[in-house]
């Protein structure tokens, strides 16, 4: 069978310099070809290449394949220079995690984010028990995996989210049943939503609130590396939205922290954690 590709020559000529006897490739006339070619060292033995010899008949032995394979690596250039078209190429965009300078209008202490990573983790077990016990079914029909507006209109009971963080709109909580029934794929894809919904929004809601923190106790560990990247812009987002708040007195400003504090301290992305100034 007749093979002849650009590889095919690659291969042969990178095997021609691997054995200890020098290479006689001759051209057409039976000359030995002048260049880097005399360098080259022989695998296989070549005969004369004769005037007559037509490289387009199929070969019918060894060494004519040979032949043929030598009279094409003679006609490749030593170094080869692609020729790039930069005008196809977009200039890219890139994206730099920068994390909130601004000082948040309280510091949690140590203590405080230790207990509530306790508490986390503790919730976290309670629902790994209950999962093992089997499949549950919600009481409700859930949306699709890629129906964003029916888990909008799921979470928060409307298709316009309060903007005061106090106001309800009758959305479902995530209720035991709900939770116990997402897989993986499902956490992972409306804890999106979330983050998503939550860069619009200039304050977090109720029920938001209690999405998140339940969506975030259904991760499971290790992190996939896009989960990971998804809790740090969750954590940007909350800062974000922390640094806007102007009291102390704030409904937003508990959750707020004890989001930014489960991320940084339990997912272990300490760089994004609350510092707590040393007196």
């Amino acid at each position: 069978m007749y093979i002849s590709s650009l590889h095919s020559v690659q291969v042969i000529r990178g095997s021609l310099r691997k054995t200890h006897a020098r290479l006689g490739s001759h051209d057409m006339h039976g000359k030995i070809m002048s260049g880097n070619a005399d360098y080259l060292e022989k695998a296989l033995a070549v005969g004369v290449i004769n005037e007559d010899f037509d490289p387009m008949i199929p070969p019918a032995t060894g060494e004519e394949y040979i032949q043929r394979v030598v009279l094409e690596a003679s006609k490749c250039e030593d170094v080869l220079v692609a020729s790039v078209d930069k005008s196809r190429f977009k200039e890219q965009t890139v994206n730099i995690d920068v994390s909130i300078k601004e000082p948040p209008l309280i510091t949690p202490s140590i203590e405080w984010q230790q207990c509530q990573v306790a508490d986390f983790s503790s919730v976290r077990q309670n629902l790994a028990k209950y999962r093992s016990m089997g499949i549950f079914k919600p009481s409700i029909s859930l949306p699709a995996r890629k129906d964003e507006a029916g888990w909008y209109l799921l979470c928060f009971g409307s298709e316009t989210e309060p903007v005061e963080s106090g106001a309800s709109n009758g959305g479902v909580p995530p209720l035991l049943s709900i939770l116990l029934s997402m897989n993986q794929p499902l956490v992972h894809e409306v804890l999106e939503y979330h983050v998503e919904w939550l860069e619009e929004k200039s304050s977090l809601s109720v029920q938001q609130g209690q999405w998140l923190y339940s969506l975030l106790a259904c991760l499971e560990l290790p992190l996939l590396p896009e989960t990971c990247s998804l809790l740090r812009t969750l954590a940007r987002e909350c800062s974000r939205l922390r640094v806007s708040l102007k009291s102390v007195d704030h409904p937003s400003l508990a959750p707020l922290t004890l989001i930014i504090c489960l991320v940084a301290n339990y997912f272990r992305q300490m760089d994004l954690a609350d510092t707590v100034l040393l007196q």
